[in-house]
């Protein structure tokens, strides 16, 4: 096949790569680099994916750079995933974060994603086999949180991303199926009480992506996502925490700035509520020992709604800490899509 339509199998094969995956109608059919939509940390996923009031750990680098404020520990997490193991098995999703506090100036974090798009197989213009080549996506991140007022925190994060679909161009095209962007995550938590927070987060805000073709460059999946995270219950050995989420795309095929504007306003407004993926999840501990948050087991359970992509999922997680390590691990049903009966791990470390 030839490099231009070799990209367009691997971004719809990408598009596939995000827990929110589209019908081709929807606003992430005109992005590139889908695999930034992908949430890391088993214990989010768990809870329906519900983390940008809650990121206390190190992937607040990705939900919500302002968690990153107040987090006393140094904290390493690292994310696995087989993925759509039922369409390929070379095609993982591995992502590493470390954050620490810096006494007076708030905290630091950093995390790298890959997505790994497994080996394909290259083909001339008349279907002969010429080899096979990697593909793969990356991101490197930094972040910094801090407390900008009385129980309210910022952050900000900035991002380059890496993305190789093909090594060489076929035919008479030239160049490399290869491009490279960059972006800004914006983050705001309020902790309205003790029990109450609120977050808000802009991710992927940034330029478009080109491969071949400047002029087909596409943009980045940039979106808004507003939580609230409720702890319903605490006691010496048992507690409760609820969170619920609301995503809204922010994808325009204008300049990156004016699409938080025009992103708004390009469908009718009932359009525009459909486009709105709403989560809601929950997560019950039992204390293993007296100290709070040092050993514990976790029950998790949640639910995503993607209306325009007509996709229903219930997610189920499990988690154990003890002392400093923390594992995680979460179940997403995804019935009839490619995500179905999907498995995502993950190791947290508090130091």
């Amino acid at each position: 096949m030839t490099t231009r339509r070799m990209i367009a199998a691997l971004a719809a094969l990408a598009c596939l790569a995000s827990t929110t995956e589209r019908a081709s109608a929807t606003p992430e059919s005109r992005a590139a680099v889908l695999f930034l939509l992908i949430k890391p940390g088993a214990r989010a996923s768990g809870m329906g994916e519900t983390y940008v009031a809650i990121a206390d750990d190190a992937t607040a680098t990705y939900f919500n750079p302002a968690a990153l404020a107040g987090q006393g520990q140094r904290k390493l997490n690292f994310t696995h995933q087989k993925w759509l193991p039922g369409l390929a098995d070379d095609m993982s999703y591995e992502f590493l974060a470390y954050s620490q506090p810096l006494e007076g100036w708030g905290n630091v974090g950093l995390h790298g994603t890959l997505m790994n798009l497994g080996e394909q197989i290259r083909t001339g213009e008349r279907s002969e086999v010429l080899g096979t080549f990697s593909s793969y996506d990356l991101a490197f991140s930094g972040a910094y949180g801090a407390d900008i007022g009385e129980n309210l925190a910022a952050g900000i994060g900035l991002k380059f991303i890496r993305s190789h679909l093909a090594d060489q161009g076929a035919g008479i095209e030239r160049g490399k199926g290869t491009g490279s962007s960059f972006a800004a995550d914006l983050g705001l938590l309020w902790r309205a009480t003790p029990v109450l927070a609120f977050g808000a987060a802009l991710r992927n805000l940034g330029p478009k992506i080109n491969y071949i073709d400047p002029r087909q460059a596409d943009p980045l999946p940039q979106h808004i996502v507003v939580g609230a995270a409720y702890d319903l219950m605490e006691t010496e050995y048992h507690s409760v925490l609820l969170s619920a989420d609301v995503y809204k795309p922010l994808i325009d095929d204008g300049h990156f700035a004016r699409s938080l504007v025009t992103a708004w306003v390009d469908e009718p407004l009932g359009n525009e509520f459909k486009e709105m993926d709403l989560h809601a999840g929950g997560e019950y501990r039992y204390g293993l020992s007296a100290v709070k948050d040092e050993s514990f087991l976790a029950l998790r359970a949640g639910y995503s709604l993607d209306y325009d992509g007509e996709l229903q999922s219930p997610t189920f997680g499990l988690g154990l800490k003890y002392t400093m390590l923390q594992v995680d691990v979460a179940y997403m049903t995804g019935e009839d899509t490619p995500l179905q009966d999907s498995t995502r791990f993950s190791l947290n470390l508090y130091f």
